[in-house]
């Protein structure tokens, strides 16, 4: 694998796939298994499927809220100037 893109910088999972590459080209790995995380890692880097998960689950859950009228909704997320990472407490909101 190329360290860099086409359009310069390096690749988007380039550090997952040397992370990989050391893992089994380490005299301290013994077998397959021991390299599974660092596979897992690249392979979601690759195909993101459980950041799709994730996204697929919270839209379920948003919809699911919107039908029964409890939880936070989908339109009170973005209430204020879309500060969604605040509404869903992802960050600390700053008392001003």
């Amino acid at each position: 694998m190329q360290p860099y893109s086409r359009f310069g910088g390096t690749r988007k999972c380039f550090y997952e796939f040397q992370l990989l590459v050391n893992c089994h080209t380490s005299a301290d790995t013994t077998n397959k298994k021991q390299c599974l995380p660092a596979f897992e890692d690249y392979n979601e880097c690759l195909h993101g499927l459980k950041e799709r998960a994730k996204a697929r689950a919270l839209i379920d859950q948003l919809a699911e809220n919107e039908q029964s009228g409890k939880g936070i909704k989908a339109t009170e997320l973005y209430k204020k100037s879309n500060q969604i990472y605040e509404n869903l407490n992802l960050v600390t909101k700053e008392d001003k």
